[in-house]
C-alpha cells in the first residue's frame, strides 16, 4: 500500500479549523441576538398628568321694601311684606293702592338670572281685585320705565317674563298697584302674593 495516499493532504487538514471558526462566529451571532433582545425589552417610559378641579357657580335674588335693605325672602311664610298704604286697609269700589319694592341679585351670585312672576290670592275680596306691575326708576315709583303686567286679575294663573339681571349692580324697582272692581262688598278681604322666579343665565 502506498503510504502517500494515507497521509492527510493541507486541504483536508486545515477543513476541521474551517469549521471550528465557522461555529465560533454562528456562537458570537447567537450572543449578540441575545444582547439585543434584552436591550429592547428593556425600554424606557415617561408619563405626563394632568388634573382640574370644579366648583358650581351660585345664584339667588334678594328685595327690599325700601330699597336700601336687602334680604332673601324665599318662602310665603318669609315673604317681604310692601306697604300699600292705608288705603289698602280702607277700600272702596274702583280705588286703587300702590307700592314700590326692589330686586337685585344675591352679591354672591356668579350668574345673572331671567325673572317671571306669578300671583295667587285668597280671600273673599281676591275675584274682585286686578293689579299691574310697571317697572320704575327708583323705589319712589316717581317715573315708570315700562309696564310689565296690565291690569290683571289677582287670582289669574300662569306666570309673566318680567325682567333680566346681568351684573351685581343691577337693581330692579317695581310698582305693584292694586285696583278694586265696582263690585268689591264691604267687609272683604284677600291676602295677595307675588312670587318672583329667577332663572340662572350667563355667568358674571
Amino acid at each position: 500500500m502506498d503510504d502517500q495516499n494515507l497521509a492527510p493532504t493541507t486541504a483536508q487538514a486545515a477543513e476541521p479549523a474551517r469549521r471550528r471558526r465557522k461555529l465560533l462566529a454562528l456562537g458570537a451571532g447567537g450572543l449578540v441576538l441575545g444582547i439585543g433582545a434584552v436591550v429592547t425589552m428593556a425600554a424606557w417610559t415617561d408619563t405626563e398628568v394632568a388634573t382640574g378641579d370644579f366648583a358650581a357657580g351660585s345664584f339667588g335674588l334678594q328685595s327690599s321694601a325700601d330699597g336700601a335693605d336687602f334680604a332673601d325672602h324665599d318662602t310665603s311664610a318669609e315673604a317681604l311684606t310692601i306697604s300699600f298704604g292705608d288705603l289698602a286697609q280702607n277700600l272702596s269700589p274702583t280705588d286703587s293702592a300702590t307700592a314700590v319694592y326692589a330686586v337685585r341679585l344675591d352679591p354672591a351670585s356668579t350668574y345673572g338670572a331671567d325673572v317671571t312672576g306669578v300671583v295667587e290670592a285668597s280671600g273673599a275680596a281676591a275675584d274682585n281685585l286686578t293689579y299691574t306691575v310697571q317697572q320704575v326708576d327708583d323705589i319712589d315709583g316717581s317715573t315708570a320705565q315700562g309696564t310689565l303686567v296690565s291690569s290683571e286679575s289677582v287670582q289669574a294663573t300662569g306666570s309673566h317674563d318680567l325682567f333680566t339681571l346681568d351684573a351685581l349692580s343691577d337693581v330692579v324697582y317695581l310698582k305693584v298697584t292694586v285696583t278694586a272692581d265696582e263690585d268689591l262688598a264691604q267687609g272683604e278681604t284677600a291676602t295677595v302674593l307675588w312670587t318672583l322666579t329667577g332663572e340662572s343665565t350667563t355667568s358674571l
